[in-house]
């Protein structure tokens, strides 16, 4: 993706920096193409809907799309129509935190009252608790680069680290970082509140994630 120079003189918040900037240009790009960005979100969604992730859990908590990010609405249209739990998130105002709320439709109920503009589950959604979330439960994770050792750059707000550091432990819990192969690349700049994923779900395939982190 976004050529691996010798960074090792710059912080490690330089380095998420230089790379937000360089992977936010990469996906700018490809969802450009509107043709390019359909073909490779049918594509995940198909891959993830024949997995044994998908046929194993009863509830997928996923997102809502931003215009740079992989069109995961058939996953959780089909979701809903085998009977399985969807969670969305919502973010608490003045905060970096969220919390995911049920969703019991993709066309009404919700709102874009944040900072961002994303949809969100509105006023009469109902809180998932984190006690709640049930064996096997599916976290899809957008994120602007990942490696295949699970490491994940957000966006620098630290929303999914918040809530996924209350998570990491179980193990019963996939989390699934969702991309496009472009930003698939070795050199994530991490640190120890950073939260990585169990599985890379991209174009190609749903991958499990090696073992250990890159460190750069």
């Amino acid at each position: 993706m976004c050529g691996e120079e010798n960074n090792t003189e710059l912080s490690i918040s330089e380095r998420k920096k230089i790379l937000r900037k360089k992977a936010k240009a990469v996906l700018s790009e490809y969802f450009s193409d509107k043709g390019l960005a359909k073909s490779a979100s049918d594509s995940i969604c198909d891959f993830f809907l024949k997995s044994e992730l998908y046929k194993n859990t009863t509830a997928v908590f996923g997102f809502m799309p931003m215009a740079d990010e992989v069109n995961i609405i058939p996953i959780l249209k089909r979701a809903l129509a085998d009977g399985k739990r969807i969670g969305l998130p919502r973010m608490i105002p003045g905060s970096n935190k969220m919390e995911f709320y049920a969703a019991e439709s993709l066309d009404t109920g919700f709102t874009s009252n944040n900072v961002f503009g994303i949809k969100e589950p509105g006023a009469d959604s109902a809180l998932i608790e984190r006690s709640s979330i049930p064996e096997n439960a599916v976290f899809l994770v957008p994120g602007l680069a990942f490696n295949l050792s699970g490491a994940r750059l957000g966006r620098g707000k630290g929303y999914y680290d918040c809530y996924l550091s209350a998570i990491k432990d179980r193990d019963d819990i996939a989390l699934c970082g969702v991309c496009v192969v472009p930003v698939i690349t070795k050199g994530i700049p991490y640190e120890n509140n950073d939260i990585s994923v169990t599985h890379i779900l991209n174009e190609y395939g749903l991958v499990k994630c090696s073992e250990g982190i890159y460190h750069f």
